[in-house]
């Protein structure tokens, strides 16, 4: 799995949106793929699919903590149990020394902004694919997201939608490319050191 900071959000998105089918009268599991761009060549582009794009970072001050320091200790009572988008509090135990704890600088809280595009060529499909991800992959309600490098559940709200149909260039603008653009934040923290080991005194 991919680690560190937006390697491992983007692949929780992406893992997220995967595993989604939609049904017709030709196949009653039809997969739906996922990019993290819009797919250019024919061979990879198959109606319909999924993109994933982030398109905005910013400073979350209203969670920013005054500068700090974090301990893991491998205790309950311990100010941190994992690494942002890195190590969970297993992964931190592996490092902890027998003589000592883990230090860390606190970290910047930061709101990350998604858009996730959906591609496709019948009405029928597209209505599935609002209706899956509005009721099931990312409700207005209840959003959240597991982020597997960390351990952590970080929010993932659905800002809002909107209808992007295209016309279809391929196809000599003849025929339509239904398409829906979905927004949504997530949270997550930029660490601002690496991990430290301190000897106990």
């Amino acid at each position: 799995m991919p680690a560190g900071f937006l390697l491992a959000e983007d692949a929780a998105v992406k893992a997220r949106f995967s595993n989604i089918t939609v049904s017709d009268d030709r196949n009653n599991s039809r997969p739906v793929s996922v990019f993290f761009r819009y797919p250019e060549g024919e061979t990879e582009k198959h109606y319909p699919f999924i993109t994933v794009e982030l398109v905005d970072l910013a400073h979350n001050k209203s969670l920013q903590l005054s500068e700090t320091s974090y301990y893991y200790d491998g205790t309950s009572k311990s100010t941190i149990d994992y690494y942002p988008s890195e190590s969970t509090s297993s992964d931190m135990s592996a490092l902890l020394p027998d003589d000592g704890v883990l230090k860390v600088d606190s970290f910047v809280p930061v709101t990350l902004v998604y858009q996730i595009s959906t591609y496709t060529r019948s009405a029928l499909h597209d209505r599935q694919l609002t209706s899956k991800l509005l009721r099931r992959v990312t409700p207005f309600r209840r959003g959240f997201i597991e982020s597997p490098e960390d351990g952590t559940i970080r929010r993932f709200d659905l800002m809002g939608w909107t209808s992007a149909d295209l016309l279809d260039q391929e196809a000599g603008y003849k025929k339509r490319i239904f398409r829906k653009v979905y927004t949504l934040q997530m949270n997550a923290e930029i660490p601002t050191s690496d991990i430290n080991t301190i000897k106990k005194v």
